[in-house]
């Protein structure tokens, strides 16, 4: 068995010795991947129960987490060289996250209040996600880049983080309501991988990131509110407080609610492509140069 898992690396290594690592033209890498959030930005779920059963959304969500969960991540990054051995180079990258792609509605009954100060049962089903679109600048280092064996590279990026969080709740065909967050943030992150040319035009590449998303700006809205039908509500990722009525059966009053500080980080492992933008244009073909006289052929 030894024998064989050598003979193929073997095999391996040979074929990718004929490969070059990376283009010597600006490329376009393209990459799709799953994400896992860390730290506040995690949440284990949004919802909690009475003791009858009933469903609502658990006071934690806001104050003391962001409801995070693993979800994809669609990237894209164009790297321009800044060297003729492709070493070293810069990277304008754009990214959409959803840590909650694989995260199913919840549904069950919840209590509406009367004007009477009396409760009855209602059907509610809701639903959560936590997006994120960011645009950075980076510097990337190829140390291989110039050999024909995979190239590993190693970049950080300065990113610019546009957080949002939708919580909807539906209590009926034609009764729904939503709240609506989102932040301007700040923050870095760091990417390390691997890459190998398949052709002059073509590569292949995969990798981890982390993000740091709220380096910079973090923020409370000081007594601001989040609220069913708020639309422009902040993410509360700095210590305070701020003011809510989701928490509590339908038509119920509003309370205070204290803000935890919050890090929004998430690892990302992925695979992509690389597409050189400037194809290689094929070389025209020269006929033969032949002699001033004419050949002839004899039969016999």
């Amino acid at each position: 068995m030894k024998i064989i898992i050598l003979i193929f690396f073997i095999l391996v290594f040979l074929n990718l010795n004929n490969a070059y690592s990376q283009f010597d033209k600006p490329v376009l890498t393209v990459s799709l991947g799953l994400s896992n959030p860390n730290d506040e930005l995690r949440g284990d779920d949004y919802v909690s129960y009475d003791t009858l059963g009933n469903i609502f959304i658990d006071s934690s969500l806001f104050s003391s987490h962001l409801g995070g969960q693993i979800g994809f991540q669609m990237a894209g990054a164009i790297k321009i060289n800044f060297d003729k051995y492709s070493i070293t180079r810069g990277v304008l990258s754009m990214s959409y996250n959803n840590f909650n792609t694989f995260q199913s509605r919840k549904s069950g009954t919840t209590l509406v209040k009367f004007i009477n100060n009396t409760y009855q049962q209602r059907p509610v089903e809701y639903n959560y996600d936590f997006n994120n679109f960011a645009i950075g600048l980076g510097l990337e280092v190829a140390p291989t880049s110039f050999t024909n064996i995979v190239s590993p590279f190693f970049n950080a990026n300065f990113n610019f983080n546009f957080l949002s969080a939708q919580l909807t709740r539906v209590t009926g065909i034609n009764d729904s309501n939503n709240v609506e967050l989102s932040s301007f943030r700040m923050g870095v992150n760091f990417n390390a991988g691997i890459e190998v040319k398949v052709n002059s035009n073509f590569g292949i590449v995969a990798g981890l990131k982390y993000d740091m998303a709220n380096l910079i700006y973090k923020e409370t809205e000081r007594d601001g509110f989040i609220e069913w039908g708020s639309k422009s509500a902040n993410l509360n990722d700095d210590e305070g407080r701020y003011i809510s009525n989701i928490y509590y059966p339908i038509g119920e009053a509003y309370n205070y609610f204290p803000s935890k500080e919050k890090k929004i980080n998430w690892g990302t492992a992925y695979i992509g492509v690389n597409i050189n933008l400037f194809s290689d244009k094929p070389k025209k073909k020269t006929s033969p140069k032949t002699s001033g006289y004419k050949q002839f052929n004899y039969f016999f």
